[in-house]
């Protein structure tokens, strides 16, 4: 691909844009206030999650965005961080794109994720011209699958104790939305 991925996305009530530097403290500060919340489902969320480990996220996916390899989005409502959205994975030859997301706890049923991933899809097929976007995610944890189902993604299996979390292994769901598939918005 040759031209710059799109770093922002103005929502009704919220922005999605590209992580910056100087997200660094705050990116730690909501990933501690979840800490529960996120190690249940989140494979980079350990115990001893630290400064070091925001820095080589933020770091880490702003090099992965200009290589083109990722897009990690920082969500903001109201000038604060509620969370992450973004294409984990960009496969330009396959032209498959990957969405992943977490969200505050206290920001949960608000529809933010779906809006945000309606954004997404649309951006993935529209502009970078995807041909299938995927969705994956612990299969005990029905609040994210649900995202997917209401957007009229299709199950297409399950990766049997695909991923170690807590020590012990979990099954993860793989949902597959095609760009010649309708969707539901």
């Amino acid at each position: 691909m040759d031209k710059e991925l799109k770093t922002e996305f103005q929502l009704d009530g919220f922005v999605m844009r590209a992580w910056r530097e100087e997200d660094v403290d705050a990116a730690l500060e909501i990933v501690l206030q979840n800490r529960d919340h996120l190690q249940t489902y989140m494979q980079w969320m350990t115990p001893d999650y630290s400064i070091e480990d925001a820095r080589k996220f933020i770091f880490g996916g702003i090099k992965d965005r200009l290589d083109k390899k990722t897009l990690g989005l920082a969500l903001i409502r109201n000038g604060e961080l509620i969370g992450s959205l973004g294409f984990n994975r960009l496969d330009w030859a396959a032209r498959v794109c990957e969405v992943g997301y977490w969200i505050d706890h206290r920001e949960e049923g608000k529809g933010i994720v779906s809006k945000a991933c309606r954004a997404m899809i649309d951006y993935a097929f529209g502009e970078l011209g995807m041909n299938r976007v995927e969705i994956r995610c612990s299969a005990e944890n029905s609040r994210s699958s649900a995202v997917p189902e209401r957007l009229g993604f299709k199950l297409e299996g399950l990766l049997r104790q695909a991923v170690l979390l807590n020590d012990r292994p979990h099954d993860f769901l793989v949902y597959g939305l095609l760009a010649e598939d309708e969707r539901l918005w």
